[in-house]
């Protein structure tokens, strides 16, 4: 006589609600909103090179950010792809991501 596994059904379905999540949460493209705050991700990310508080250190300073990228979405296309001696983070993070880090240092660094 063949043997029927038996599996309970709310295992099925926290597997699936578990990997789904996993799935979602891989790779670079646009959840539609950040997954952390701008100040998380910019304290995992940028402040080893641009400081706590803005203000440089191995890169430059942020501060006053927006004279510089007077368009914020100037600003989120070089921290998308990155460029002299900036790291690429558009591979690191989502679009929703880099728009609240940059935003983040608009608004923090003035």
């Amino acid at each position: 006589m063949p043997v029927v596994e038996r599996r309970h059904p709310l295992a099925a379905v926290v597997a699936a609600v578990l990997l789904g999540a996993t799935v979602a949460g891989c790779g670079s493209g646009d959840s539609g909103r950040p997954s952390a705050s701008g100040a998380t991700l910019y304290a995992s990310n940028c402040a080893r090179c641009h400081g706590d508080r803005g203000g440089g250190g191995v890169g430059p300073s942020l501060v006053d950010i927006a004279t510089t990228f007077p368009d914020i979405d100037d600003q989120i296309t070089f921290v998308s792809n990155g460029g002299g001696g900036m790291p690429r983070f558009g591979d690191l993070l989502s679009d929703a991501d880099v728009r609240a880090v940059v935003t983040y240092t608009r608004d923090a660094f003035r």
